[in-house]
């Protein structure tokens, strides 16, 4: 009996104790939360300062950093920004963008925005200029622990894209995933980067044809680039396009497609492939393909007269030899596909001749 009243008054106190030390955890977190959002709030006011101090133009309206407990989160109103770039101008407008950040992962920001997105890049070597305009947008970026950019990925709605030269290009929608590694290739064997696309509704520049010149129904991409490529940190005095691209190719670097999926028409393909420049700067590459529908595929050319008449026999035998009933019962053909001299090639046959491309 007399040993049972020492126990009974060391409930309470270790349920004192424990509540002692929760509170002690809260506070400590809290004061870690409110020291990071003022470390990102003064943060995002000095780049906006520095960026003034250097000639660019940096306007936006900001609610803070909020979020507490489990995010810290900003808000951005009608962000207008023009960097002056080392022989650029970069533009960015928005009627509103939201940026958020896990306490457990600093490294990565998630951004959306339900309101139009447009990016202009203007450089001193061209008279036209890059524009981006998107309806929505919404994706993550990852960095390093150096604070380099390590990932992109985003997600963006209705995406209209605009070349210096006039082309342009629109989507329903587009996904897109650029990885960087940790350390810059040194040789050929090495990644300079992962880049991975999708698209969907793809509506062609006029006078531009793939299989038609009906949108692209889907279209996707998942490519390493390897070897290491020349960026110029000053797009002034960069030298010329062709010079970068052929001090690529002569340092082995190729473009190992991982994967590529493409439907338009009857034509629906997949495959992989590996990519490379020719002393033309001229691409070249061979891949395997699964396709369905081409036969249909190799009439459409026919008929337009991109395939020409003396390869017809040729090139409708070898798509019917290569067909066989699928899993859905539809025909399906698999072979391989090169890319050699401007020459696209299914299998033995020649298909038809690649524009060439100009680089600017």
């Amino acid at each position: 009996m007399h040993n049972r009243a020492p126990r009974n008054r060391a409930i309470p106190m270790l349920a004192t104790a424990g509540l002692v030390l929760l509170i002690a955890l809260a506070g400590g977190y809290y004061a870690y939360w409110r020291y990071v959002a003022q470390e990102l709030e003064s943060g995002i006011d000095r780049w906006a300062a520095d960026q003034r101090a250097h000639g660019s133009e940096v306007a936006f309206v900001s609610d803070g950093i909020s979020g507490f407990p489990f995010a810290f989160k900003a808000r951005f109103h009608q962000p207008d920004v023009k960097l002056r770039l080392s022989g650029a101008v970069l533009e960015w407008s928005s009627g509103f963008l939201a940026a958020e950040m896990s306490p457990w992962d600093l490294r990565t920001v998630r951004i959306s925005s339900p309101a139009q997105q447009v990016v202009r890049l203007q450089t001193q070597q061209q008279t036209g200029q890059w524009r981006m305009i998107v309806a929505a947008v919404s994706g993550k970026i990852r960095f390093a622990g150096n604070g380099g950019l390590r990932e992109i990925n985003a997600e963006l709605q209705l995406p209209d894209a605009t070349l210096p030269d006039g082309l342009a290009l629109a989507a329903d929608q587009a996904k897109v995933r650029l990885s960087l590694p940790d350390v810059p290739p040194i040789d050929y064997s090495q990644p300079f980067g992962t880049i991975a696309a999708e698209v969907s509704k793809l509506l062609l520049p006029p006078g531009t044809r793939l299989l038609t010149t009906d949108p692209v129904e889907q279209a996707s991409v998942d490519a390493v680039i390897n070897g290491p490529v020349a960026v110029p940190l000053d797009l002034a005095a960069s030298p010329p396009l062709t010079d970068i691209l052929a001090g690529w190719r002569d340092r082995g670097g190729d473009i190992e497609v991982k994967s590529f999926s493409f439907a338009q028409g009857p034509l629906s393909v997949s495959g992989e492939a590996t990519l490379a420049l020719d002393g033309n700067l001229q691409p070249l590459g061979a891949g395997t393909v699964t396709a369905s529908g081409l036969s249909e595929a190799v009439e459409i050319l026919l008929r337009d007269g991109l395939i020409p008449a003396e390869r017809a026999m040729v090139a409708r035998a070898t798509a019917k030899a290569l067909e066989r009933t699928g899993a859905e019962g539809k025909a399906e053909a698999k072979f391989a596909l090169s890319l050699q001299n401007g020459i696209l090639s299914f299998g033995p046959a020649p298909l038809l001749q690649v524009p060439p491309i100009e680089w600017q």
